[in-house]
């Protein structure tokens, strides 16, 4: 389980806590108007040897993140969101498959 804290005026409180696997990264991204997070796991959470798992991009609802899209990863590391000519792109570095470290990371485009 990851947490999302929310600023007071004078401290961090608990503002909304979200499932997560091995989280690894989180990455904060806009894109027309709405806002997102994507947290990259590393492991399923019933075994911690799979690395095979869906990474979860949630979408700020206006009073929480909601789940909006999960992603097939594999021991996912980092998320980078980045634009090219006014194109949005979302980048996952994957780790590992079982034993196999020689894994594909993926760009995905906003379409």
């Amino acid at each position: 389980t990851s947490v999302i804290y929310q600023w007071t005026g004078s401290a961090f409180a608990v503002f909304q806590t979200i499932p997560t696997n091995g989280a690894q990264d989180w990455e904060y991204f806009s894109m027309g108007g709405n806002s997102y997070l994507a947290v990259a796991n590393d492991r399923g959470n019933n075994n911690n040897n799979n690395y095979d798992t869906d990474s979860v991009i949630y979408q700020w609802t206006g009073a929480a993140f909601a789940v909006f899209q999960t992603i097939p990863t594999h021991g996912a590391r980092d998320w980078e969101y980045f634009s090219v000519d006014g194109t949005s792109y979302l980048a996952v570095a994957n780790h590992q498959s079982g034993d196999n470290n020689d894994i594909d990371s993926v760009i995905y485009q906003w379409n």
